[in-house]
């Protein structure tokens, strides 16, 4: 075994052993993140304990930028690896399904149980003390010269569940820092994710003729000219760009509105479009191709401006578009992600995509940076009212963020 084989074990070995001694600090800041209510647009007070910590762990900076991101700096360099994981989380629809109430942390087994425990306030924990261990290894002479070439930048982000990457497109547009990597802390359970499939919403309108109810003849009901364009729209899937890896692309009408009178014929109907893409696909040939389906029924379609206001009161409205992305099997940020779980758990880790959407969405999928994605929290768990994270992968996951930069330079 080399000599470098062998500092490497030894270094992973002490890692381990630190994320073992902040295990409960760790799982404490998970208990008050989940204990704060943070939906999208109203996560300051998350933001603001996700601040706290950092500066307990010792960031050399700590702060919110104008989007209303919390976030934390070790180091001076010019590189710049980016850990995000949101504090943004689902509204609950009724309290009464969850086996413990959302907003009060408990602990069966090995498991914590709580709002966002699984999407994504586990993640935030886990990059927060995964830098927590690197800030108590600095002194050690595989970080010499460490902090001159890179920096690690924590991002407690906000907007995620509503509108994927805009937060982190204001980081990078509107405050200026491009990250060289970004490593996602959503949900893998331990395994690595090198892409997603996109997504778009697309609305899709018909125009009618109003009249009274009493006298429909009078009147063309735009509802009625919707029905063949639902029929239609449906009828696309199977036919839909298909990616070897992502496989088939698809779509589901999700929402319909009229005019809220209902003693009249409908003047307009609106119906709304969730469409799931494959890497490649753009607003303009997705739009190409729904038009082309739905004009000679009379129908239009666009893309609508999504809202967005953060909680520092900044609109960041964009195209409600959020296109998939694919790391190259090859990339050095891929082969970086398996030499560090084999440093720490003896064996490469399962490699597979995303099937929902994330921040990668911006950075991969819009800004063309290397993603990664790494969590300790499952899938299955995520947006349910068994809301999830394993504790031990939890400490786990903190040492691959902790590990990960000492391997990738």
């Amino acid at each position: 075994m080399s000599t470098q084989t062998n500092r490497l074990n030894e270094l992973a070995h002490r890692i381990s052993l630190l994320s073992d001694s902040m295990a409960e600090r760790q799982t404490r800041f998970l208990a008050d993140l989940i204990r704060i209510r943070s939906y999208t647009g109203q996560e300051r007070p998350a933001v603001e304990r996700t601040m706290e910590e950092l500066r307990v762990i010792g960031c050399d900076d700590v702060w919110m930028d104008s989007a209303g991101n919390a976030l934390g700096r070790i180091g001076r360099g010019p590189r710049v690896i980016l850990y995000d994981a949101h504090l943004d989380t689902n509204e609950v629809a009724d309290e009464r399904e969850w086996l413990h109430p959302p907003l009060e942390p408990v602990v069966v087994g090995d498991t914590m149980f709580g709002l966002g425990a699984s999407d994504c306030k586990g993640g935030v924990a886990a990059i927060v003390y995964g830098a927590a261990i690197l800030r108590d290894l600095t002194g050690l002479p595989d970080l010499s010269g460490l902090w001159d070439r890179y920096s690690l930048v924590i991002m407690g982000a906000t907007l995620e569940e509503d509108a994927e990457g805009f937060a982190l497109r204001s980081l990078v547009e509107r405050d200026g820092l491009r990250p060289d990597v970004v490593l996602l802390a959503e949900a893998t359970d331990l395994t690595l994710r090198r892409g997603q499939r996109g997504r778009c919403e697309v609305r899709v309108r018909t125009e009618g003729r109003g009249a009274h109810a009493s006298q429909p003849h009078l009147g063309e009901s735009a509802i009625l000219k919707m029905l063949p364009v639902i029929a239609a729209l449906e009828d696309m899937n199977g036919h839909l760009p298909v990616d070897p890896i992502f496989g088939a692309g698809n779509q589901v009408v999700t929402l319909i509105e009229g005019p809220h009178t209902p003693n009249s014929v409908p003047s307009w109907c609106e119906v709304a479009v969730d469409r799931r893409l494959v890497p490649g696909e753009t607003a303009d040939s997705v739009l190409a191709g729904i038009r082309a389906v739905i004009e000679p029924l009379g129908a239009t379609a666009h893309i609508p401006v999504q809202p967005v206001t953060t909680h520092t009161g900044l609109r960041l409205d964009g195209p409600s578009f959020y296109p998939g992305w694919l790391l190259d099997e090859a990339d050095p940020l891929l082969d970086a992600g398996r030499a560090t779980c084999a440093a720490l758990w003896g064996q490469a880790p399962r490699v597979d995509i995303w099937k929902f959407s994330t921040d990668g969405a911006y950075s991969a999928g819009a800004a063309g940076i290397p993603t990664l994605g790494f969590g300790p929290e499952e899938e299955r768990y995520v947006h349910s009212a068994l809301d999830q994270v394993n504790l031990t992968k939890l400490h786990k996951a903190a040492a691959f963020y902790a590990l990960f930069p000492l391997i990738y330079r």
